[in-house]
């Protein structure tokens, strides 16, 4: 095929921070000897095997990809693993480094490692051809590889006129293009499949077909962020790290349309900066980013971005190139501030006005059916997150959680009261059902049930509705009344009716549960694993690092802790990785219509 690659019109900013090109440059350091670490796991990069899983040692086979299993771990081993290092987030790590230094160790690193994975990986076999999305996202790592290696002895061959990626450039365009996700898969996996197409191919119109797949990328992901968010702002997978990497895939877009001077719409814009401004909502305090629905720590680019750094990273980049965001380009770690000096790049001419700052630090997504909840105490600022939304997205919902009416509590930067996570996907059943289930959450089980009922690790076949009655906010003060019906399903049909009351330093939960029979009731709260807790009767006193809760509970109910058992006592803050904690259980065989009242104290 006929190849005219254009210009690299991209220059390397000279403002970059300086402790941020030095952590980039140790960071690639340890490529360069080896060894790369992500999602908990170690991969060998000397002699690499693109198709091995270090956590179980599966060798992935070189079959059809689109027909692999990839939900089979006796085939595939923890596919997500594979996929993480065949992102190649590592390789545009490496092309910064010697964007900084000028080292050609860093470019023979990366070529050999590309070099490498088109040997072993052939159009279209084994699971690196199985998933669009990975595509998408390894099209991207490639585009920042070609502009960081530029004038780099190595590029000549990846990239020049007859450069050895073009031929897999062209096929990753083309798969993506035919086979994008649609119906109800086409979640995040679209906006990150369009996401790589456009970026590709506004950036290479090297191809006869290269005009026409912008324009097909350019108008799903106008679509899709109407589609995939509410007007609120917050994405309708209600999974906070699939809102970050959807939100941080939309914004590479837009920019990209930028820099080809063909801006995307106002309206898309305008959306993503209420995408954007939702989950800075999410984040007070230097918090840790919110745990609610599934993530798997996808980051949208590499260059030493994290996914704990993706929420700010967004905001950042926002902030210096849309405008009107409470921060500035100048807050936060140096790292996150150069990653956005490289992201954006461009001054933009859609910028937006600054959002009126909230009469109230109280927050209310009624479409998404999330609140925010925030009150001033003595110890500090006590934040409570409340879900009474829906379950997830399009008729799978296949990253929501069982969680509503659950809430999570921290004061300060402290988190206290914790959702429990993800932690894994296919390759543990047995957790996965734990972790997405309703008794890993912070609120109420009857009969030992979910909520809503699950037909596999990405399927939800009846899915619980949440409605909200009553929300009142006041000067230091607010109230959330909601109910739901996830257990109407039962031969004595339950419905679960939770008011959340936050005032000043004090959060009352009272539940009422309605029906005729006698069902079994277990009211679970999880803390995070560095609380200490202490029970007595009906007191229950937690140690966090830097504050303190006294727990007054219902006495109607029988109450224990639990750590590390099968079904509770488990907390996962990333993808890969779970740790013991502490699962407060009150258990009774109640006949119903039923009340309870429980009341946390927050203290120094």
């Amino acid at each position: 095929m006929p190849i005219r690659p254009t210009a690299v019109t991209y220059r390397f900013p000279s403002d970059y921070p300086p402790e941020a090109g030095r952590r980039v440059i140790r960071q690639a350091d340890g490529l360069l000897v080896g060894k790369l670490t992500a999602l908990g796991q170690t991969f060998q990069l000397d002699d690499v095997l693109w198709h091995h899983d270090p956590q179980s040692g599966v060798m992935a086979p070189l079959d059809f990809g689109p027909l692999v299993d990839c939900r089979d771990p006796g085939l595939v081993g923890n596919v997500r693993n594979i996929w993480e290092l065949n992102r190649h987030h590592h390789l545009s790590l490496a092309a910064l480094a010697y964007a900084l230094t000028k080292d050609e160790r860093y470019a023979e690193f990366v070529r050999r490692q590309l070099v490498s994975w088109l040997e072993q990986n052939p159009f279209p076999l084994g699971v690196n051809w199985a998933s669009p999305l990975d595509l998408g996202l390894r099209l991207i790592s490639w585009v920042w590889v070609c502009r960081l290696l530029s004038g780099s002895r190595e590029y000549e061959l990846l990239f020049g006129d007859d450069g050895r990626l073009w031929p897999s450039i062209h096929r990753h365009q083309w798969m993506i293009a035919r086979m994008h996700s649609r119906g109800s898969s086409a979640n995040n996996h679209l906006i990150g499949e369009m996401a790589g197409l456009y970026i590709s191919s506004a950036v290479w119109g090297v191809f006869a077909e290269s005009e026409g797949w912008s324009r097909l990328a350019r108008r799903v992901l106008h679509r899709e962020i109407v589609r995939q968010y509410y007007p609120s702002g917050l994405n309708r997978e209600q999974a906070f790290g699939y809102h970050v990497f959807s939100t941080q895939l939309l914004m590479l877009a837009a920019l990209e349309g930028e820099r080809a001077g063909v801006p995307f719409a106002r309206d898309y814009l305008r959306r993503l900066h209420q995408a954007v401004s939702a989950s800075a909502d999410q984040v007070a305090h230097g918090e840790t980013p919110p745990n609610y629905g599934d993530s798997d720590d996808s980051v949208a680019v590499g260059l030493g971005v994290t996914n704990v750094d993706a929420p700010a990273l967004t905001r950042t980049v926002m902030s210096s190139w849309l405008g009107g965001l409470a921060s500035s380009p100048e807050s936060g770690p140096t790292s996150r501030l150069a990653a956005a000096v490289l992201l954006s790049g461009v001054e933009s001419q859609s910028r937006l006005p600054a959002p009126v700052p909230p009469a109230s630090r109280n927050k209310a997504f009624h479409d998404a059916g999330l609140f925010i909840m925030s009150a001033s105490a003595e110890p500090g600022e006590v934040r409570c997150l409340a879900d009474a939304g829906a379950l997830g997205y399009l008729s799978i919902a296949a990253h929501g959680h069982a969680d509503a009416l659950a809430f999570t509590l921290s004061v300060g930067a402290e988190q206290l009261i914790v959702d429990t996570g993800t932690y894994a996907y296919h390759y543990d059943p047995k957790a996965r059902e734990y972790f997405r289930g309703t008794r890993a959450h912070n609120t109420i089980t009857v009969d030992g049930l979910s909520q809503s009922m699950a037909a596999g690790p990405f399927l939800w076949t009846r899915k619980a509705a949440a409605t909200v009655s009553g929300w009142t906010v006041s000067d230091n003060r607010a109230t959330l009344e909601a109910s739901h019906d996830g257990y109407r399903r039962l031969p004595d049909p339950v419905t679960h009716r939770r008011t959340l009351d936050l005032d000043a330093g004090v959060l009352t939960i009272d539940d009422a549960l309605e029906g005729r029979s006698t069902h079994q009731i277990e009211w679970r709260l999880h803390l995070a694993p560095q609380c200490v807790a202490r029970l007595a009767g009906t007191t229950c006193l937690v140690l966090g690092e830097h504050h303190c809760l006294e727990l007054l509970l219902d006495p109607s109910l029988e109450w224990s802790l639990h750590v590390g058992e099968p079904s509770a006592g488990w907390y996962s803050a990333s993808f890969n990785r779970r740790q013991e904690t502490t699962t407060l259980v009150g258990v009774a065989q109640a006949p119903l219509p039923c009340r309870l009242h429980n009341q946390i104290r927050v203290s120094g």
